[in-house]
């Protein structure tokens, strides 16, 4: 089979189809030819590209069914709106043979082929020339976007002699399953892996929750609790999402361990270890622990001909690894690794969640078993770490022998095999950042501060942003270098790049040079610099034209995309000082909190209504978020909460105080002029104190005080929103009910309503026709007396109410009706 790339650009009027032949290395360049095209394919190649299964593809079959320009935009235009391509109305009926190969398939969410041309060292091109053209191209516009598509076949060629094993393990499974090579490589490692399996979809698999415990568990050694939570699962009152989200935290000795439906997670944080006086390490991971899972336990997929099937793979791949047969065993290595994830995937042919629910809690049981017994059992052991396949331990070696006896007791008893490794000195973050270095010197790193490079180990990624960062904290740990003397040391300049990408509900991107914004690409290579002339980068959003700076980037920042800049320009204090940060952060030493000294604003001569005014600027700047919702979720409004502290802080550096007051019938809010007290201004409302809340059998739910202290908080409020003149949502017009603007609402917005329209609907809402019958105002204070007498918390609540409704007063049917149904879900719940 003959491999070519191949990348697709459309326009209003124009349409191009870039071709590069992998051997010869040939370029064909077809422009609004569909003839021309369909010459280029044939039955003997396959076309590579990069998300071309979900775009290029249907591009192409939209130009052999005879396409013009003009309908081939209206295919990407569908496509690009959101539609899923082979659904596309335009392209129905019709059939022709392509032998598409994706390899964005199987590669971690989020990865671009921009993103990846960075990552790899590669220019970072980006077209000037906008898709949304409504004229055709000239020539000098042309010829950028076929310099521009060149380029990302040129990537997409690249791609392909870096994910070779993988294709190969690919094609070499497909062969097994017999299959196609073009056949093969268009496939998911998903749907290749049921291919081969023979899998064939069972819709009814409706049992997910319905999970047994193993029988060879020893439960004594796990905890009461963990059991308790699994048993959730049997809950029927509990929807699947809220029990498949839930965690449970426990701690097996110093080891904080989270347990939930993705898998077993703990690791003592901040943890140092080096061999010496008879201590040591040693980590047991289970081999092929999924896997074995599902062939001794008899969780494989229910929807294969036979569990049998997948047990010859596992045979199978062992016995060509042991023949030295690495295509084979590489091939079906890929099917044991991928199994497990085709059990819950309810798109995938091998989709059984049962079995795959069953894998995964199993999983944990065993371990934590294993944990928990070594734990009990062996005098000053810790669990330095415990996941998914694997338990770490610190212990006297004097107990080695008794280690290995509990650990021997378990591989018999669950059939299942331990590798163990000597590790010789780590030092942990957490269970996704460690460090260690194993007795023969190896060093292991994992987690994102550490690890770099390309990964093959599940999706394909790749992530060499701030590599020399990662470096600088690895020799500190394995080889005590102090990371100012690896970073210094270091001239490489790719070492040091940072990739910033602006997320696809982004539009554009600019960057702050000389404090003016200058429009750049949505994908840059970025260094850290000292030339302060240089800001950092933002990126607007598509939907609202908000802007937000793109994250983790350097203060100062030179973006460098064609690879020109050289070490001198680049700032290495920045990298040093973020080594230094994530060293600590292993130690779990905190960064010093940084007093801000208060600046004194210059208002000691202003007198007290020059400083308001002051004030209510500051706190309009301020955006506080309203987070107080009425009854029925209809509004939001302010609380005390969201206003007070801001106030507070304003006040004391403009030099006010607000003094309240209460009278039987006003209340009073006078704001002085610390710097000259006589100065004051007052605003006052009527106050009227809440009465108690009284059941249907006069029994008070709230008492007098509670009643008086709610009153005078929901004042506080509104004389607080005087004072400051704050603008809120009109709380009459949003509790209007919307069927009667049905016929209005649309893309046009109404006019505001006059004062007078307004008066009416108060007076609408609030007629006795309107209002809540007695009894339905009885039953609402049923069940808020239940509500008090089950939760107590809840008086604030009930009071709260009170006062919206005037003591339970003035209430419409349609609120009181909503209400009830509210309390009722509480009581319940």
């Amino acid at each position: 089979m003959i491999l070519v790339t191949y990348d697709c650009e459309v326009f209003a009027y124009d349409w191009l189809v870039t071709i590069k032949d992998k051997d010869s290395g040939e370029y064909t360049l077809v422009w609004n030819d569909n003839d021309a095209l369909m010459a280029c394919i044939d039955d003997d190649t396959i076309y590579c590209g990069f998300n071309n299964k979900h775009y290029d593809q249907h591009i192409i079959k939209a130009i052999a069914m005879g396409y013009s320009p003009e309908d081939v935009k209206k295919v990407n235009d569908y496509i690009i709106g959101g539609g899923i391509g082979w659904s596309c109305p335009m392209l129905q009926g019709a059939w022709f043979q392509f032998n598409n190969a994706d390899l964005k398939d199987d590669t971690q969410l989020g990865q671009s082929l921009k993103s990846i041309e960075g990552h790899l060292g590669l220019p970072i091109r980006e077209s000037s020339v906008r898709f949304d053209i409504d004229r055709k191209l000239t020539e000098e516009e042309r010829k950028e976007i076929e310099y521009y598509c060149k380029h990302d076949v040129d990537t997409t060629e690249m791609l392909i002699d870096i994910r070779k094993d993988y294709l190969k393990n690919k094609i070499n499974l497909g062969r097994l399953a017999g299959l196609s090579d073009a056949k093969a490589l268009s496939m998911t490692n998903a749907k290749l892996t049921a291919a081969m399996l023979k899998a064939e979809k069972h819709e009814d698999r409706n049992d997910e929750r319905k999970y047994v415990i193993p029988d060879n568990l020893l439960r004594e050694y796990v905890p009461q609790e963990v059991f308790e939570f699994f048993e959730h699962m049997y809950d029927d009152s509990l929807t699947d999402d809220e029990v498949f989200k839930m965690k449970l935290k426990i701690n097996v000795g110093d080891c904080p361990v989270t347990i939930g439906y993705g898998g077993i997670h703990g690791a003592i944080p901040n943890y140092f270890f080096e061999e010496q006086d008879r201590r040591i390490i040693r980590n047991y991971d289970v081999g092929s622990y999924y896997p074995h899972l599902m062939t001794i336990n008899g969780y494989t997929s229910r929807n294969i001909p036979s569990a049998k099937i997948y047990e010859d793979v596992l045979d199978r791949r062992m016995k060509a690894k042991a023949e030295g047969d690495k295509a084979t065993a590489n091939a079906l290595k890929l099917v044991c690794n991928t199994t497990y994830g085709c059990l819950l995937n309810k798109y995938n042919d091998l989709y059984d969640p049962l079995m795959g629910r069953s894998v995964c809690i199993s999983g944990q049981l065993y371990l934590l078993e294993l944990s928990e017994h070594l734990y009990e059992k062996i005098p000053n052991l810790k669990i330095v770490q415990l996941n998914t396949d694997g338990v770490m331990v610190e212990f006297d070696d004097e107990f080695y022998n008794d280690v290995i006896e509990i650990t021997k007791e378990w591989e018999q008893r669950t059939g299942f095999d331990l590798e163990e490794d000597k590790v010789a000195r780590i030092a942990q973050k957490d269970v996704n950042n460690y460090v260690e270095v194993q007795s023969d010197g190896t060093a292991k790193c994992k987690g994102g501060y550490l690890v770099k490079g390309v990964s093959n180990v599940g999706a394909f990624k790749v992530n060499n942003s701030a590599v020399i960062v990662a470096t600088a904290i690895k020799e500190y740990f394995v080889n005590g270098t102090p990371v100012e003397d690896t970073i210094n040391n270091c001239d490489d300049v790719f070492q040091y790049q940072m990739i910033a990408k602006a997320g696809t509900k982004y539009k554009e991107s600019y960057h702050l040079v000389d404090g003016e914004k200058h429009p750049v690409q949505r994908v840059n290579r970025v260094y850290a610099t000292s030339d302060e002339r240089y800001g950092k980068l933002y990126k607007v959003k598509a939907e609202d034209d908000s802007t937000a700076k793109i994250d983790s980037l350097p203060e100062h920042c030179i973006i460098d995309n064609e690879n020109a800049i050289t070490i001198d320009q680049i700032d290495k204090t920045f990298y040093i000082d973020m080594a230094q940060k994530r060293v600590n952060d292993f130690k779990g030493i905190k960064p010093e909190k940084k007093t801000k000294r208060r600046k004194k604003m210059a208002t000691a001569k202003q007198n007290v209504y020059q400083k308001l005014i002051l004030a209510r600027e500051e706190f309009l700047k301020s955006e506080i978020e309203q987070t107080g919702k009425n009854m029925h979720l209809s509004f939001k409004y302010f609380e005390l909460k969201d206003i007070v502290p801001t106030i507070t802080k304003i006040f004391a550096k403009m030099g006010l105080l607000a003094v309240m007051t209460f009278t039987d019938d006003t209340g009073y809010v006078t704001i002085v002029n610390t710097d000259n007290p006589e100065e004051t201004i007052d605003f006052m409302a009527p106050f009227n104190q809440i009465e108690p809340i009284v059941s249907n059998t006069g029994k008070q739910a709230t008492n007098n005080m509670q009643a008086l202290g709610s009153s005078i908080t929901y004042m506080r409020r509104y004389l607080y929103l005087i004072a400051m003149d704050i603008c809120v949502n009109d709380e009459i017009e949003p509790t209007i009910d919307k069927t009667t603007n049905a016929a209005t609402t649309g893309a046009s917005k109404q006019k505001p309503a006059t004062p007078a329209k307004r008066t009416e609907v108060k007076e609408n809402l609030t007629t006795v026709e309107d209002n809540a019958s007695d009894i339905q105002i009885k039953g609402l204070k049923n069940v808020l007396k239940k509500l008090k007498e089950k939760d107590p918390s809840k008086e604030e609540m009930i009071a709260k109410l009170a006062i919206q409704t005037n003591g339970f007063k003035v209430i419409s049917k349609k609120d009181c009706e909503v209400l009830v149904e509210k309390i009722n879900a509480m009581l319940e719940g």
